[in-house]
């Protein structure tokens, strides 16, 4: 007579599954913020190479005008007392970011945004027809760490202006180096000329403090509870610009005044001052080209000297 076993498996007991699931708990709960840090870390990285590609671009117009990208018959940038600015109405045209566009393969769109900026000046309505040129997206301008890249609602005076939605920049050049006596006021003093300046377009020649120590272009600062309803005094006004609006530069020109800082809800910075989304830092590119990850913290002696192209107070931001 033979004996046969069978062997009867032995399932997870409840205690057993329960310290599985905790254990795969613990283990996400680990792997998450690497995996975050390393999403932003690629983030910021594209967000650089973005910049780069701006400044590279505005290289390419100084080279073929003598003069880098700027001054578009814009008012001064709103509470910026500039002295001795002269308001250039002969000059008026389009923003900086649409000069430098047929640089950066987008030519057709800036003989567009041009087109309505000559022949609708002022409040003047866009034809429907023209909207997709106000909404229509160039993704350098973007920052992925903020927002993605699309247009955004526009607010009052604009939306009568331009329709419903534009197109954004994350980034401004530098107006310079100013002054506040109190930094939770908007009003601030502008105290040297940086490459972006009222009534004129800067020279190379002009930039006597080194394109290597120079600030060209850097993130603005923003409310992050407002990247994409346009309420932001900082980013009310879309690409194509709107030089008689009084805060039009506002939105893409930005002073070394307060300090910087990663975006808060609850400071006058985003109006003028440069700052990101970035917990490490800001992103800054010089007028060489090279670029540098700027700690909140930075020395505002060092950030003033470089916000100027000729304050004779040299800085360096490698440090």
């Amino acid at each position: 007579m033979s004996c046969s076993f069978i062997r009867v498996r032995r399932g997870f007991t409840l205690v057993e599954l329960l310290v599985v699931i905790a254990i795969i708990g613990v283990l996400v709960g680990l792997l998450l913020p690497a995996v975050q840090a390393a999403r932003e870390a690629a983030r910021r990285a594209d967000c650089q190479n973005r910049m780069r590609q701006i400044v590279i671009a505005s290289h390419n117009y100084e080279s073929a005008n003598k003069r880098f990208p700027g001054y578009a018959g814009e008012l001064p940038p709103l509470a910026v007392n500039i002295p001795g600015a002269i308001i250039r109405t002969d000059k008026r045209g389009v923003p900086w970011m649409v000069q430098i566009m047929p640089f950066m393969e987008q030519s057709q769109l800036s003989v567009n945004l041009g087109r309505i900026c000559d022949t609708m000046p002022g409040a003047t309505p866009v034809p429907v027809a023209d909207y997709k040129y106000i909404e229509a997206v160039v993704p350098q301008f973007y920052c992925p760490s903020r927002r993605d890249s699309k247009s955004y609602d526009l607010v009052s005076p604009f939306t009568e202006k331009y329709g419903p939605y534009g197109a954004r920049t994350d980034f401004a050049m530098s107006g310079g180096a100013a002054f506040t006596a109190d930094v939770t006021l908007a009003g601030i003093d502008l105290q040297q000329p940086g490459v972006w300046q009222v009534g004129i377009k800067t020279q190379m020649k002009e930039v006597t403090d080194g394109t290597s120590n120079t600030l060209y272009l850097g993130e603005k600062a923003m409310n992050p509870l407002r990247y994409k309803n346009g309420l932001d005094y900082g980013d009310r006004v879309p690409l194509a610009g709107y030089p008689e609006y009084s805060a039009a530069a506002n939105s893409y020109v930005r002073f070394i005044a307060r300090g910087t800082e990663h975006d808060s809800a609850s400071s006058c910075m985003a109006c003028h001052d440069f700052g990101s989304g970035h917990a490490p830092g800001w992103n800054a590119v010089m007028t060489d080209g090279s670029i540098r990850t700027v700690s909140y913290n930075a020395d505002m002696a060092i950030l003033k000297a470089v916000a100027s192209i000729a304050g004779n107070d040299i800085g360096s931001l490698d440090n």
